[in-house]
């Protein structure tokens, strides 16, 4: 099936529109508002107006989803900002979200990085992976790809259901 001559220029017209939204709006306001300057990683809520609530839990699954996100971005784009914000991301993520004693990633910090839930939320682990691995890819960051991959293998090891063919949802700190 090929597309009509209207129907290409319409679809390119709209990828450019997309473009310079993201460039122009989307990315400017994750790159300059979301940072966390004074406890480090990325504020846990922005409101629709704008206002910053600076004591607000940070959670593992948008910081895993702005690691993939600017890993990804920096990759295709090359932008300078988007590579610093990886590299934010990355280094908040692996110092504070990684439980170094039970493994896996905590579901929720305070705003100053300490574990507010430490429950093991499967979700959270699985975009762990994805942010980490994208990161990897970015990068060559060897630490990263080993923290993935041992994720990756805490998740069949520890959360598989054997029996229906998929994964628990929820586990305590100790995966037990």
């Amino acid at each position: 099936m090929s597309l009509t001559d209207d129907r290409r220029s319409a679809l390119m017209d709209l990828q450019e529109r997309v473009r310079r939204e993201l460039l122009g709006n989307i990315l400017p306001f994750w790159i300059q508002r979301s940072p966390d300057p004074d406890f480090g990683g990325f504020r846990g809520r922005i409101g629709g107006d704008g206002t910053v609530d600076p004591k607000a839990p940070k959670g593992a699954v948008l910081n895993a989803r702005i690691l993939w996100t600017f890993s990804a971005l920096w990759q295709e784009l090359g932008d300078t900002a988007c590579e610093e914000t990886a590299h934010r991301a990355y280094q908040y993520f692996r110092d504070f979200f990684l439980d170094r004693e039970y493994g896996g990633v905590f579901w929720m910090l305070d705003y100053r990085g300490n574990p507010l839930n430490d429950r093991k939320q499967v979700y959270a682990q699985a975009f762990a992976v994805y942010g980490l691995a994208r990161y990897f890819q970015a990068t060559a960051d060897d630490e990263a790809l080993n923290i993935a991959v041992d994720l990756f293998r805490l998740l069949e090891a520890r959360c598989r259901d054997p029996f229906a063919e998929g994964y628990f949802e929820a586990f305590a700190r100790t995966f037990g």
